[in-house]
This record gives C-alpha cells, structure tokens and sequence, in this order.
C-alpha cells in the first residue's frame, strides 16, 4: 500500500472548504473533552443512588432467619463477586506505572491517555483525502485546540472548573496536564515534520526559514520540547527551580509568539490567555501576608515555620485543613516571588492550633534562604513570610472517618503531611486516651534519627499521650538512641522484606552523632525501634481482624519517598486480590 497523501494543487474554492473542515475539526476535538466529564458526573450520580440502596438494604433487615440468610448467599455469590472485581479494577487503574526508573502516571491515566491521542490522531485524519497539506495543517489545529485544556488543568485553585467535577485535587489533575503536554507536543512534532518534509520536497527550506510566522512555529516547538525535558522527573528531582522557572517563562512567553504564527488558531489562544488570566487572579486571591517566626529544629537539617492565624480571622481559619499545602517565601517582590516559592506541606490542625506551621527539609534555594533568615539553632527569628494557599484535598479527614482500620505510614519529613491527619482523626475517633476506637489506629514513622520526630510531638500532657498512643518510631540512622520500645511495642524489623532501601533519599537526614538531650526527652514514653518496619507485618496486622458481619475496611496513608510507597502498596494488593476493600492514598514528594 503507497502513501496516501500528495500534493495537490487546490483552487481557492477548495482551499476555502480545506479552512473550514480544519476549524470543524478543531472545534470537535475541544468540545469533545465533555464526553468523559458527563460520562464522570453520571458515574457520581450511579455510585450516590447504589449507596443510598445499599444503606436502605442495610436497615431493611427481614425478621426471618431464612429469608435473612436467603439475601445474605444472594450477595456472597453475585454482588460481592462482582464488587470484589470492580475493586481489583479500580487497584490496578491507581496503581504507578514507572519505566527505567521514570513515574510516567498510573495506569488508569495511562490508559485514558492513550485512547485520548487516539481519539485526537483519529480527528486529525478524518476527511482529509489524499490532501498533504490539509493532513499537515490538522495536526496542527488538533494540538492548538488543546492548549485551553492544558492549561485549565494546570490552575491550582480550588476553585477550577475540572477540579470541582472531578473531584480530584491539583496534584491529581497535574498528572493529566503532564501527559496532555506530550500529547500536544507529539502532534505539533508530526505538524512540524510534514512541513519540514514538504519544504524540502520543493527546495523551499532556505526561503521559508527566514519568514516570521515559521520562526515563531519553531520557538514553539522548543519551547514546549524544553518543558517537556525539564518536566521529566530526574530533572525535576535535580534542580525544582530550574524546571519551575522553565515551565513558567515559557508557559507565559509561548502564547504571543503562537498568535503572530497563524490567525487561524487565535481563537484557541484566546481562551486561554483567559484561563491563565484566571490563575493569575485566582493565585493572588490566596496570598497573604503573615508574622512568622523561623526556627531550625535541634540535631536536624528541618526548618520550622509558625505563623499565627488570629481568631478573628474566622474565615482564614476555615480555609485551612489538615493535609493540605501552600507556597511559602519571604516578602519581596511579586514577581521574583514567584521563582522563590517552594511548595509546604501544612503540619498543623489550623481550626485547632490558632497557627499555620510548615517544617521542611533545608536544601538549596528558597529553603536555604528561609533558613538563613532563621539565624542560629533553636533560635526563634520573627520575619514576614507571603504564603499562598491553601491548595490540595481538604476532605481527608472526612474520608478516613468512614473505614474500620487506619494504617499511617511516614519517611522523615513526610510527617508533615500525615501528623495533621493523625491528630484530626484521633480527636474525632475520641478524645479519650485508651478509648476501643483508637486502637484501630497505626501510625508508624520512619526516620533518620530521633531529633526528626521532636517537632511533632505535643509539650501538653493529655495531648501528647493520645499522640504517642499509637505512634511507633522507626529509626534507621546512626542518631538513634538506646532505648527499649515502650509498653512493651514494637513496628517489627525485616532484613530484606523491604525493597525500598535504596531509594531512601528522600528521608535520609545528615547523621549527628551528639543529639541533644532535649530531643530524647521530647521522645519519652515513646514507642521506638531501629531498622526498618516490617510492612508486611504490618498490613497482615491490619487485615487480621473482622467485623461483626463484614470485613473490616482499611486504608492506608502514606507520604514519604517512592520506594516506601510502592513497598506498602504491594502488600496492601495482595488483600485487594482477595476481594478486600482499600482505599490507598499517596502522597509521596519523590515523584
């Protein structure tokens, strides 16, 4: 079979139809995204009416033993069956995806990926003919068309269109806005190539390279080739700011330089100069300029921020829930602001502690500079800090409150992520000490040495023994301090049940080999191991016990490197193959 498409010679009548079939395709591959979205809100609308008939099934219980049991093998051997799948589906869809070492997304997403590209190539040939420039023109149209997408998918603001029907967090909708960039980029690739080859066929190269609008298509394409390249996540790892920076100037400097290639795709760049006029907007909403004090905690190489919320700042205080982030930088310029922003994890309960506290790994950069600020160790340093946010989920709390076993697991300053939740979910389990519902609570924490956990342990007496009720601490350095476990409790070690060890990166702290004696005071009455936790213990633990009449379902909170998360998420999908109900949520910083 020979190449389909060659070079035609159009009168200006069949030009003018070319021009038309290009934007009607164009426009059908932008409105096209609201399949899915509808086929979503359906979905939510399904599994809202299936919970509602299933909580009515669940009162409606018959007084007759025999129809009882009657209902009872009627669910075990269809219901439960076909529930026991979907949720094997549903593992394997949240499950990572990573070639030679890269995380390219889950599998789900890989998946929707993968029919999208399809979907836009197959826009990109309809009714093209044999016409070569009309084929080269439409990959084109296709990519631009997706430019508004790409960019509402970047908005980080609660408040985005995509986030309030997905609802999926920023950090959720960012996966899709990476693989979308390639999609765009691989389609403005085959744009750029037909037309390359086409130039040189008629020996046009030479002239054609001198014209404004091709040098603009060519800034384009290397434009969106070095956010791609610097979005690739061993470059992200190697310098955050250099990719940030990237990302950001060529994002903003892309849109004008598109508008003088051609006018027919002005309309795409339209909308979003509007969106990211949106995000600007909607960023300098959540800015907020608040007195801090800054403090480098003992032993480590962690900086702690506090920065108080004022009671009569009600509605502040609201906005703000644990497990959630924001940018922090010292004040300055809004512009240079911009670059010198590093994203922190909340590590406070705002509605409880009257404050907003961040504590972070000191590296190069914002934090280096943050950490100048702060002065000597275990000096407090007032400064004024622009913080902006909040941004990520803020139902956790709520989410975790509707299973039957809670396991947390953290690796160093990953803690900063489950300690809010930790302490949330304890106070709402019971603010009793010892209470039955607390002991379905785990929380086990892996770190360097033991001056790492001091920031997060309560100085109040009532607080501090509900905190390290069901706390174990497992450390894997040299700063570790010769202590047996209290109450008798240990995480458990396992040489070689772990794979995670060499991707420790992420939680390794310099050694210190003289800790303060502050830091194991703080930990008194702690539960403490060396070596790592045994995971596989650890899930089997959580999996050994069973309701009244069902089986207990159990979720997992882990933040911390990738390795220690995959580790934990192999052992939880074995009880998911057995038919258990998980709910698994990740919110490892190594990705």
């Amino acid at each position: 079979m020979g190449w389909p498409y060659h070079f035609l010679d159009l009168t200006t009548e069949q030009r003018l139809q070319r021009r038309k079939a290009l934007d009607y395709y164009g426009n059908i591959a932008q409105v096209s995204v609201l399949v899915p979205l509808l086929l979503l809100q359906c979905y939510f609308v399904i599994a809202w009416l299936h919970t509602r008939w299933r909580n009515q099934s669940d009162r409606d219980v018959p007084s007759s033993p025999r129809i009882k049991g009657e209902r009872s093998f009627r669910k075990t051997t269809s219901a439960k069956r076909i529930t026991a799948t979907w949720r094997r589906l549903q593992w394997w869809c949240s499950g990572p995806c990573n070639i030679l070492g890269t995380h390219l997304g889950t599998n789900g997403e890989l998946v929707a990926a993968g029919l999208w590209t399809s979907w836009l190539l197959l826009l990109c040939s309809l009714q093209t003919g044999d016409d070569y420039l009309h084929v080269t023109k439409r990959f084109g149209t296709i990519a631009s068309s997706q430019l508004p997408l790409h960019y509402l998918l970047a908005l980080k603001s609660p408040f985005s269109p995509l986030q309030l029907l997905t609802r999926c967090s920023h950090e959720t909708l960012n996966n899709s806005h990476r693989l979308l960039g390639r999609i765009i980029t691989l389609l403005l690739y085959l744009h750029a190539a037909f037309y390359l080859n086409f130039y040189v066929l008629l020996g046009l190269l030479g002239s054609k390279v001198k014209e404004t609008y091709v040098l603009c298509g060519i800034f384009g394409i290397l434009a969106f080739t070095a956010v791609g390249i610097t979005a690739l996540a061993p470059l992200r790892k190697w310098s955050y700011r250099v990719f940030y920076i990237t990302h950001v100037s060529l994002a903003t400097a892309i849109l004008p330089v598109l508008f003088f290639h051609v006018s027919h795709i002005r309309v795409y760049l339209y909308e979003t100069t509007l969106i990211y006029a949106l995000n600007v907007a909607l960023r300098t909403l959540t800015l907020h300029s608040l007195p801090a004090t800054l403090r480098l905690v003992p032993g480590t190489n962690l900086l702690e921020i506090e920065a108080p919320l004022h009671r009569h700042q009600h509605a502040s205080r609201r906005r703000w829930q644990a497990g959630q982030h924001a940018y922090v930088s010292l004040s300055g310029h809004p512009l240079l602001r911009t670059f010198k922003s590093n994203p922190f994890t909340v590590a406070s309960s705002p509605g409880v502690d009257d404050r907003l506290r961040f504590v972070a790994r000191v590296l190069d950069g914002n934090t280096a500079k943050l950490a100048q600020a702060a002065g000597s160790e275990d000096a407090k340093t007032n400064v004024l800090l622009t913080v902006e946010g909040p941004y990520g989920v803020a139902s956790h709390s709520e989410a975790l409150l509707s299973y039957d076993r809670l396991v947390f697991v953290a690796g160093g300053v990953g803690a900063t992520f489950v300690v809010p939740l930790y302490r949330q979910l304890l106070a709402d389990l019971s603010p009793s000490p010892g209470s039955y519902r607390r002991q379905k609570v785990s929380f086990v924490w892996i770190v360097r040495s033991e001056a790492e956990v001091s920031w997060a342990i309560p100085a109040e007496g009532k607080e501090r023994e509900g905190f390290v009720e069901r706390l174990s601490v497992c450390v894997t350095g040299g700063g570790h301090l010769s202590r047996r476990p209290a109450n008798g409790r240990s995480a458990g070690t396992s040489a070689g049940a772990t794979d995670y060890e060499a991707e420790d990166e992420g939680i390794e702290l310099e050694d210190h080999k003289n800790l303060l004696s502050s830091a194991e005071a703080s930990l008194e009455g702690v539960s403490t191991s060396t070596g790592r936790p045994n995971l596989a213990h650890l899930v089997d633990q959580a999996f050994a016990h069973r309701g009244d009449n069902h089986a207990e379902k159990v979720a997992f909170v882990v933040c911390g490197p990738q390795g220690l998360s995959r580790a934990l998420r192999k052992e939880a999908g074995r009880w998911v193959a057995r038919g258990r109900e998980v709910w698994f949520w990740d919110e490892s910083f190594a990705n």
